[in-house]
């Protein structure tokens, strides 16, 4: 990939031309009508959690990167100039990296996300990343068998997801293996570990048979968050249960830090009424961290603190409702009383 300002030039299989490029500040406005016309289910995937818009500051995160720890590489249409693509890695450790690409809807299914992923692997390497970290659901045998069969893929359970690593290859390098199963990851064939499929069919999960005296409650800066942790409290120093306060963070959006200073400073002041209580940071909406805590605490009580009305009128919010069809225990909805 050339230095930053520069771009090349590709043609695709159908004849179409884009420019690839370093992203750079200037692109902020560009990111953002991009986004404005991606699909639902095509936002969910590349954030791992329902995204109804980009922020100001997500907006500087995504743009203002290093090209060294950060990276994000940006495909316009050649004819036009607009915004069609971007594929970014974020460096989580010395030589690892968590990738992630979004293709613009009518633009996917031709190439072009092939062929960003083979320019952010050149890239990945050229800034000493070695390994890309894919989160994948449990029961997902095809991807996972996919990735184990390239022979270098090493696997770490978490709970309802496994964590693969893949070795990269060196640029000029790369197996035909590792290219497809690539192009694969990108073009959904093989799906994130939070899937839109899992959300929209609301699965209940199985009922918690030998429940812990636990309760869970999340926190992560919404409205009525705070008071639904302080009545998770008032609840557990009665009843003498540990509370799980957890929170949720969206796949490269740089919110991890901030949301797991909300969850640590409300696990203070629990211990500090005389409460136990543990933290909880996840990658994934809030629902389904709520729900994956429950199950592994075997929780008897999951607190939620209201959001706001739903434009249509209905009593809950989206994460209040899905953890009302779906959780394994009780579930108390928190209001105060100035609501």
């Amino acid at each position: 990939m050339a230095p930053a300002g520069d771009h090349v030039a590709v043609q695709l299989s159908d004849g179409a031309r884009v420019l690839v490029r370093p992203i750079e500040p200037e692109d902020r406005d560009a990111l953002a009508a991009g986004f404005e016309r991606l699909s639902p289910e095509s936002r969910y995937r590349r954030f791992f959690a329902p995204v109804p818009r980009l922020r100001r500051r997500d907006l500087d995160y995504l743009t203002r990167v290093d090209h060294h720890d950060h990276e994000a590489l940006v495909a316009l249409a050649e004819d036009t100039g607009e915004g069609i693509g971007v594929a970014r890695f974020v460096r989580t450790a010395a030589d690892e990296a968590e990738p992630a690409i979004v293709v613009a809807d009518e633009w996917q299914g031709r190439g072009l996300a092939g062929l960003l992923l083979d320019a952010l692997v050149d890239r990945a390497r050229e800034e000493g990343v070695r390994r890309f970290v894919a989160p994948v659901l449990a029961d997902n045998r095809a991807a996972i068998a996919v990735m184990e069969r390239l022979g270098e893929t090493s696997r770490r359970d978490l709970g309802r997801e496994v964590e693969l690593s893949i070795t990269l290859p060196h640029p000029g390098d790369r197996s035909p293996a590792l290219v497809q199963l690539l192009q694969g990851w990108a073009s959904g064939a093989l799906q994130p570990a939070r899937t839109i499929w899992d959300r929209l069919t609301w699965r209940r999960l199985p009922a918690i048979a030998d429940p812990a005296n636990a309760i869970v409650v999340g926190m992560d800066g919404a409205d009525g968050d705070a008071e639904a942790v302080r009545c998770a409290g008032r609840l557990a120093a009665l009843s003498g249960a540990r509370v799980h306060v957890v929170g949720s963070h969206r796949l490269l959006l740089g919110d991890r830090e901030e949301v797991g200073e909300l969850v640590a400073g409300s696990v203070e002041e629990l211990r500090a009424d005389g409460v136990d209580a543990s933290p909880h940071v996840h990658r994934s909406d809030q629902a389904e961290a709520l729900l994956d805590v429950a199950g592994q605490e075997r929780a008897r009580l999951i607190v939620l603190g209201p959001r706001r009305m739903g434009s249509s009128g209905a009593l809950l919010s989206g994460t209040a409702d899905e953890v009302a069809h779906r959780a394994p225990c009780d579930v108390l909805l928190y209001r105060d009383r100035g609501g």
